[in-house]
């Protein structure tokens, strides 16, 4: 019996400019009306997730930066070591290849970078992965950014906190996601479906692929959700 269910943020319940409708809304409204814990898990810097989920119906408890906060307010657990990130950070920045994030000044085990307009973002993260080797971190694009953390650090293992927090077995949890950073997640999960604009790695991996992509494949989604619990 499924009794949680794991969300991506970005690319999953928001459009393509990253704007959450009412739609969304409501959908989350109706799971938490079902008794359904819903969890939100992204790559966000975790003052953002919480943010999150305290204006909307979700559960009070987020992982956040990939898997290396979970937590809700002042009570949190950071997963991982952030030293290798910093001195990750570092080396980056230094070689001229990304842009950082404004949320990094706010962030704790993974640091998000962009690639100046125009760039290959595949091509700078293999430069990075060059750079960085041997520091134990892990550089992945998520589609919406570069993200750099601990390489023992990703959002299955956030999850697996999260359960524990719980009291939730992860057979119970059903996992909604739309790219790469969201594979550790499905293979964590009991159940998992991947939206329309999910890459094709995370889609090898889901239980169940939506039509459509982005909010509105989340939308879809609901309704796989509600067949199954």
């Amino acid at each position: 019996m499924y009794r949680c269910i794991v969300l991506d943020v970005d690319g999953t319940l928001t459009d393509e400019r990253g704007v959450i409708h009412h739609e969304v809304v409501e959908a989350l409204e109706e799971l938490r009306e079902r008794r359904l814990k819903v969890l939100l898990s992204s790559g966000n810097g975790y003052p953002i997730l919480v943010g999150l989920a305290y204006y909307l119906p979700v559960t009070r408890l987020v992982i956040a930066e990939n898997g290396g906060v979970v937590g809700f307010k002042s009570d949190y657990r950071v997963i991982g070591d952030p030293e290798r990130a910093r001195r990750a950070r570092e080396v980056l920045l230094l070689s001229g290849l990304v842009l950082e994030s404004w949320q990094n000044p706010f962030r704790m085990v993974d640091y998000a970078f962009h690639v100046p307009r125009g760039v290959n973002v595949d091509e700078v993260v293999e430069k990075c992965r060059v750079l960085v080797r041997g520091l134990g971190v892990v550089v992945e694009s998520s589609g919406w950014a570069i993200h750099v953390r601990d390489e023992r650090v990703n959002k299955g293992v956030g999850l697996e906190v999260a359960c524990k927090r719980l009291g939730l077995d992860l057979d119970e949890v059903i996992a909604v996601g739309d790219s790469d950073v969201d594979i550790p997640l499905f293979k964590k999960a009991g159940f998992s479906i991947a939206l329309g604009n999910s890459t094709e790695k995370l889609r090898e991996e889901a239980n169940k692929i939506t039509r459509e992509g982005y909010w509105r494949g989340f939308l879809e989604a609901i309704e796989i959700i509600k067949q199954i619990t």
